[in-house]
């Protein structure tokens, strides 16, 4: 079932037997882009954890930390995460043979893989989840490419100032 990205309450999720599923192809306010976020997400309630799984894909503009020019990156990911239902399951010890309900399919997890956890009586956002799985994929370190020609610190011809910003690199300079 296709839906917007709107926040759902969790315990809609829980009569949901299937779940919910999300087509993605809009923007993101959470993420400047140039392209829509496109993708697909699907949320299964699973007794004391919501099954998340989804992938997206997008294009965003970033600053190269060297030249400072911009330039374009693809982010995607392709991802399923298991998220506690409330702190009290966690707290409590249990193992992954007690993470569902009584009656439900046994998920075969770790429980130290289990570090995220939401408010079984609060929403879901999927909106918000995609958003954090893309700034997962957001480079630590920002660069333009192979090529970058780094720094322009003798301007671009002859006779021409040296950019402001790296004035100060110029007495570095043999």
């Amino acid at each position: 079932m296709a839906d917007d990205l709107r926040p759902v309450p969790i315990q809609e999720l829980r009569a949901l037997a299937e779940g919910r599923r999300w087509t993605i192809d809009q923007h993101l306010g959470e993420l400047e882009s140039l392209t829509p976020v496109r993708g697909e997400l699907q949320a299964i309630h699973r007794g004391n954890v919501l099954e998340v799984t989804g992938h997206a894909e997008t294009i965003v503009t970033l600053c190269c930390d060297r030249c400072l020019q911009h330039f374009n990156h693809p982010l995607a990911f392709r991802t399923k995460e298991l998220l506690w239902l409330g702190d009290a399951a966690r707290d409590a010890g249990l193992s992954e043979d007690d993470v569902l309900e009584a009656g439900a399919q046994v998920l075969d997890v770790e429980a130290d893989a289990l570090t995220e956890s939401l408010d079984p009586r609060g929403d879901f956002d999927p909106a918000h989840w995609t958003f954090e799985q893309l700034s997962l994929q957001l480079p630590v370190v920002n660069r333009c490419g192979p090529e970058c020609p780094g720094p322009n610190l003798r301007g671009s011809g002859p006779g021409e100032a040296i950019d402001p910003r790296w004035a100060a690199l110029k007495n570095l300079t043999p």
